[in-house]
């Protein structure tokens, strides 16, 4: 894949980033003190309103005795309430952070996002994170892109999809006598030691006009969600700054080659333009 093709595209039909690292051997006075170090840098990067709310964390424990007659076969042992520090944006980007992960959340409306451009920003939060804890240790880290579109029929799908993501025509072909309302398709890819939930969606349903009247449409999703979970490889991963910026490089350009893959050319070429015309297909920005 040219590395750069994510940089062309111009227009897309992303409606979420979600990013998330989880960890542990963090306490509650060590995100304090890394909520000092960051608040300004944040309030900076334009994260302007900060918000607290409590996180109940329970601790379940399965009962097992068969020969005893069992209403609910779960009892919680413990329960936790830890703080979590939410800063706001003005242009719907959230920043969470607690003692047992953090997570960057972008919901798109009518711009085009590109992830490059908040990779900088992450690796300074997750490196604060990391060096405020020797006892630090990621367990997950995790990049997932929800894309969004609309078509008027099925049969245009195969005109922007390629037949590897989206199969419908083969399976409209083999049950000709039968309407389509919905399918899902989950394939889990791997490639330099990530794992990727490549997920697409088709769902049939009804959208407003602008004159005031309903059509049917089919609500395409294109969800990839690409992580590590193997500890020892992610010490080295978040090992420093520069590790950092590398992992989320290489997380995103997985994710967008995935995304580009699932593309006809043609369509590949109708996002790379200035202006975006096309009215066969709604949802791209």
């Amino acid at each position: 894949m040219n590395n750069n093709l994510g940089l062309e595209i111009k227009h897309n039909f992303l409606k979420q980033i979600l990013f998330r690292l989880d960890y542990e051997g963090i306490l509650e006075a060590d995100i304090e003190n890394c909520i000092l170090k960051l608040r300004q840098f944040l309030y900076e990067a334009g994260f302007v309103n900060l918000e607290n709310r409590v996180e109940n964390q329970a601790d379940f424990q399965v009962k097992i005795e068969l020969n005893l007659p069992i209403e609910n076969p779960f009892s919680i042992n413990s329960v936790s309430r830890s703080p979590v520090y939410r800063f706001l944006s003005a242009d719907n980007k959230s920043l969470e952070i607690g003692k047992s992960f953090f997570t960057f959340t972008i919901d798109i409306d009518k711009r085009h996002e590109n992830f490059d451009r908040y990779i900088t920003l992450l690796t300074e939060v997750i490196d604060t994170i990391k060096n405020v804890s020797s006892y630090f240790r990621a367990l997950r880290i995790g990049l997932r892109k929800i894309n969004i579109c609309f078509l008027d029929s099925l049969s245009s799908l195969p005109l922007y999809f390629t037949h590897a993501a989206f199969n419908m025509d083969d399976l409209i072909k083999q049950f000709p006598d039968y309407g389509c309302t919905a399918s899902n398709m989950v394939t889990i890819l791997t490639t330099n030691g990530y794992q990727t939930n490549y997920t697409r969606n088709i769902q049939e349903g009804v959208m407003q006009q602008e004159d005031g009247s309903q059509k049917t449409a089919y609500q395409v999703v294109l969800d990839v969600d690409v992580y590590k979970e193997n500890g020892k490889e992610l010490s080295i991963l978040l090992s420093s700054k520069d590790q950092i910026e590398n992992t989320l490089r290489q997380q995103n350009t997985i994710e967008s080659e995935i995304f580009i893959r699932s593309l006809r050319d043609q369509f590949v070429e109708l996002l790379k333009k200035e202006t975006f015309a096309n009215n066969e297909i709604r949802g791209v920005i």
